[in-house]
Order: structure tokens, then sequence, then C-alpha cells
């Protein structure tokens, strides 16, 4: 029972008003009790908006009696408990009373038990408006709180104290993919995983036991499509009146993609922990802020260290000279450029290590993400290349060394040959009846020592490695190729519009060979097809593959022959040809195989191409 019921006592005779005062007051230490000597008196005061929770009016009053003032109290406040406190009591007016709203009848009697029992009436009328009343706003609040769950675009739940769910709005129902019936009243637990329950279990316990509003926790939702979605449920604990437990309610947002970012973020860390380049961080002050112990073992510092050290202290201490500072000034201006769009620098600088040994270091550089439009700083990922350039130098020289060898020997092979050739030519003038099979049988055999030169010379030259390798336009290559051989009715297909990192001399000898291996082994209208390998629909590849595919008559001998010096089909082949290519290959540090194509010819596939995506690095 609430506390404090105030009632309006309304009788024209003042003793009557005095004892139901007292004796009503005395009846219930819960009731107030204010008199009015006539009605339109006790209008007045309900006019005042005095705070009246009952009003226990007399029948028979000058001016306005009970029942005419019953039908003005009604039209004000249908609901004010309003009881006949009469001394004239008869059926018609119990029953005019009744049809007129009056909440209770009672009749005036000559003992005291009658104002214990019209306490008793006023406690039980007051109680049972505020009761209505309160459940009426309980079913507003109930519906303006369904309203808000259904306005919100995430999903949202109410569970009892059992942890069922009660409330569900469309968001909810929509991610589980099933109908509100088929998640109103059923178990939470039916809905998340057993270990995001007991999170929640936790969560909501300490919320209600330190009296705090609201804790997150996280949430998978298990799909009736059987999909898991990861979630960030905001939990509320509900009470009743009494402030005991009455179950939560959650608003949960989709953090699937963060928690996959959170996966990526550990697995890069994880990376940058294991790979074998150096890396470090500058901020816009040049400070290291963060290295890995594959760049701090180059130093003499240790990796706590090189931490907070100004990079221009490392000049100063010798390992790299004054120009890097200003090298690396120009790189980050270009980088910063509106004009450009590069992603990142590459260059080369030198690296004195701490025993004086000088290294040359290949420095890849980007930015860091911009901190409201300002220059934040940089990151830095360093290979020692210094082997690579020595042996590249040595390289060169053995390089330089064969083509003077390959120039002596095709002097001094051609020349014989080319005497032979020329005194062939004129005994075959001097003579016309001489034997023309005879004659034409030596012609063809000078031509194939001619052939078997060249071919050797090509071998040498080409040698096992590659120099520097360059950007290469590979179609347009290809085509250069395709012209510079006797191609006579053939057709080229070329549908490889990327650039490759290549030596393209030596790239070009590749297709040229392929090309005339399609053609004597295929026939002079033959299709020779040049495409990538992931532009053909048929296919998965994982790395750049290009292919040289022909419709001929396909292959004649086992693959793994094909590329052995000496092996050919054809009877005035030299065999040099694909051992040419197998050699180019190998010199660039890719694989090639053979195979029988689809449409019949043989096909060619390189594997371990290196796309060019950007500008080569600069000394």
């Amino acid at each position: 029972m609430s506390s404090g019921i105030h009632v309006l006592c309304v009788d024209d005779d003042p003793d009557i008003r005095s004892v139901t005062t007292a004796s009503l007051e005395r009846a219930s230490d819960e009731l107030s009790v204010a008199t009015a000597a006539t009605g339109r008196d006790a209008l007045s005061r309900l006019r005042d908006e005095e705070p009246i929770d009952c009003i226990v009016s007399d029948y028979e009053m000058p001016g306005l009696d009970g029942l005419e003032l019953l039908e003005a109290v009604r039209e004000r406040d249908p609901e004010l408990p309003f009881i006949l406190f009469t001394g004239r009591g008869s059926e018609s007016i119990a029953s005019e009373a009744i049809s007129a709203g009056v909440t209770d009848y009672l009749q005036k009697g000559t003992g005291g038990d009658q104002y214990t029992v019209l306490a008793n009436r006023i406690e039980n009328a007051v109680a049972k408006r505020r009761a209505d009343r309160a459940r009426r706003e309980s079913e507003r609040e109930l519906e303006r709180y369904r309203t808000l769950v259904e306005s919100v675009d995430d999903p949202m739940y109410v569970l009892d104290h059992l942890g069922r769910c009660t409330v569900a709005n469309d968001a909810f129902c929509t991610l589980l993919d099933v109908d509100r019936e088929a998640v109103v009243g059923e178990h939470i637990t039916e809905f998340i995983s057993r270990s995001s329950f007991e999170r929640g279990i936790k969560t909501v316990r300490n919320l209600y036991v330190n009296d705090e509003e609201s804790d997150r926790f996280e949430v998978t939702v298990e799909t009736d499509g059987g999909d898991r979605w990861i979630g960030e449920a905001n939990v509320t604990v509900l009470t009743d009146d009494d402030g005991e437990f009455a179950g939560s309610t959650a608003v949960i947002r989709d953090i699937t993609e963060r928690k996959r970012r959170e996966r990526e973020l550990a697995e890069y860390e994880r990376i940058i922990e294991l790979v074998p380049t150096a890396l470090f961080v500058l901020d816009a002050e040049g400070t290291i802020t963060w290295c890995n112990d594959e760049f701090a073992d180059a130093f003499a510092e240790d990796v706590a260290e090189l931490q907070g050290t100004a990079f221009p202290a490392l000049v100063e201490r010798g390992y790299y000279a004054d120009r890097v500072m200003e090298k690396y000034a120009e790189e980050v201006r270009r980088l910063l450029s509106s004009s450009t769009d590069l992603e990142r620098a590459k260059y080369r600088v030198r690296f004195r290590s701490p025993d004086g040994e000088e290294l040359i270091h290949d420095v890849h550089t980007r930015l860091l993400p911009l901190e409201d439009g300002e220059f934040a700083g940089t990151i830095h990922a360093i290979r020692d290349i210094t082997r690579r350039r020595r042996y590249q130098n040595e390289l060169e020289r053995q390089n330089e060394r064969l083509e003077g060898f390959a120039s002596v020997v095709s002097h001094d092979l051609r020349n014989p040959l080319n005497v032979a050739q020329g005194s062939l030519e004129l005994h075959a003038e001097d003579c016309p009846a001489a034997d023309d099979d005879s004659i034409e049988q030596v012609r063809s055999s000078l031509g194939r020592m001619d052939e078997l030169i060249e071919n050797l010379l090509s071998l040498a030259r080409h040698g096992r490695t590659v120099g520097d390798p360059e950007p290469v336009d590979l179609e347009r290559l290809v085509r250069e190729a395709w012209n510079a051989v006797e191609t006579a009715d053939a057709v080229l297909d070329c549908r490889v519009d990327r650039t490759i990192v290549a030596d393209g001399g030596r790239l070009r000898a590749l297709f040229e060979n392929l090309f005339r291996n399609a053609i004597e082994h295929g026939g002079s209208d033959v299709t020779v097809t040049v495409e990538w390998l992931e532009d053909d629909t048929d296919t998965d590849v994982s790395s750049p593959v290009f292919y040289v595919a022909d419709d001929g008559s396909g292959l004649e001998t086992a693959p793994r022959e094909l590329f052995e010096f000496g092996h050919t089909s054809a009877e005035d082949g030299t065999g040099f040809g694909l051992a040419i290519v197998q050699q180019i290959v190998e010199a660039h540090g890719w694989t090639v195989t053979a195979s029988e194509g689809r449409d019949g010819g043989a096909r060619f596939e390189f594997e371990g191409v290196t796309i060019f995506d950007d500008e080569p690095a600069r000394d």
C-alpha cells in the first residue's frame, strides 16, 4: 500500500464533517482528510488541483446534492474514487448512484465500526485506482519501449529473468533469418553460442551486483543457415518495482569486419616478426619510433637503443653518408607531391657496418597515413643487395669476355666457311656440266654448318644468368620477334598486354626460336597463340604464367626430351632451338613446361614471370 491517501469529505453538517475526519484518521494512519461544506466548495478544491485521492460525499446537500456532485466530478476525472456516504438510504438512490458511476455506496449508521468500514473501502478504492493507473502506465511504457526497439536499426532483444526472449526487433529477426514467432519465448541460447551466453551472464551479474547501468560483451550469433556473425552487445539490466532482477536488454552492433581486421593485424604483426627484411619507422621529425631485430642486427646498437634515436645521429656515427638525408627528403617530397601518384619510393644507399665493411642497401619507403592532412612519417624496408651487385658486376665482366670469345670464334669459323661457300658458287658457275645434285648437297651442308655456328654462338652469348633485367612491353616484343622470323602464311594471336621484368634481347630470342619451331613442325599456315594463363577461363593459377601454343601436329617426342641439346625430329633441324629456349628461361629464374595443346598442337607454359608495377630503383 502506498502511503498518503488524501480524502475530501463533503458534507453540509459541520459535526458530521468533524466526526468523519477524526474517525477516518483514527481508523487508518494512511488517511489524511480535508473537508468541504458544499459540492461547489468541493469542485473548487478540484479546480485548484489540490491532491485528492478519494471523495466521500453526503447525498442531501444544498446547491449540489451528492449525485450532482458525482456527475460534475466524473466530467473532470472519470476514475477518481467517489464514495456516497449518506444517512438517507434507499434502493433507488443506490441504483441511481451506481448508474452515475459511483465507486462505492455506504449508508451512515450509529456505531463507530462504520468508519472502519469506510476507511477500508477508501483504501481499497484508492489502491485499485493506483494499480489500474500503474498498469496502464506500464502498458504505455511497454508500447513506447516496443516502438523504441523497433526503431533501432541494430539487432535488439529483451530477455526475462530466465533468459527467455520477450521482445525482438526486426533487425534481430532478420539477422537470424527467422520469423519473430520463432524468437519470442525461446531461450537466447537457441540463437547465440554457449560461450557468448556465459559471457553475457557474467556481464549482467556484475551490472546487477554493482548497480551499474550498462556494459559490453562479445557475442557470436548463429543464424538459421549456419552462418556465424560476431557482434558487440551493449547490455542493460532490468529490475522490477522492488529492485529485484527482472531480465536484461541488449543492442548488438556488427563487429565482424572489425574482428577480421584485428585478426589480419595480428597476422601481419606475426609476419613482420618473422620476415627476414629490415624494417623501421620514422616519425615526422625523423626519429626512429620502431624497428625490428633484422634492422638492428646491422648496427652496434640494439633495438631499445635505436628506438628514439634521430636518424641524423646514425649519419653522424658514420653508418650513412651525409647525402642520405638529402635523398630521404627528396623522396618524401616526391611522395607528398600532388603531381605524382607514387605510393612508394625505391632507391639505394651505401651503409658502413660497425666493422668497416661498405654495403649496398636497397630501400623501399612509404608514407605513414597522414594525420589531419599533415605528414606523419615514413616506413622503410631494407634489403642488403651487396652480394647481388658484386655478382652482377662479375657477371658483366664475364659476359664481356664471353662476347669477345664469341666474336673471335665467329670470325675464325665464318671466314673459312665463307671461303668454302664462295668457292662452291664459283665452281658451279665455271662447271655448268657438274653434277647438280652434288653441288646442291655441298651447298646444303655448308648452310647447315652456318646455322650450327649461329646457334652455338647464340648459346655462348646467352649464358646461364641475366644481368639487370628491365621493364619489357611483352606484347610489343612478341610482335617484334614474330616479324623477325620467316612466317609465310602463319598467323599470330597475341594477347599479353602487360609489362614484365626481363632481358629484352634474350627474351626476343626465346620467342624467335619458339616461332621457328612452331612453323617448322606445324606448317606454314599454323596459328600461334601467346596469352596469359590467368586469362584462360578453364585454368586457375596463383602466379603470372604466359604460354605459347600452336595448332600444329603436336609433340612428336616426350616433353622431357624436347629441351635436350641436339634433339630434333626434323631432318634438317639442329636441335638447338628449344635448348636455347630452356637456357634463356633458366637464366631468368623461370620454369618452362611442354605439353599437348587443346587444339592439337604444342603448348609451352612459362612460370615465375615478374610483372612490372613500379619504376626501377635508382642509385
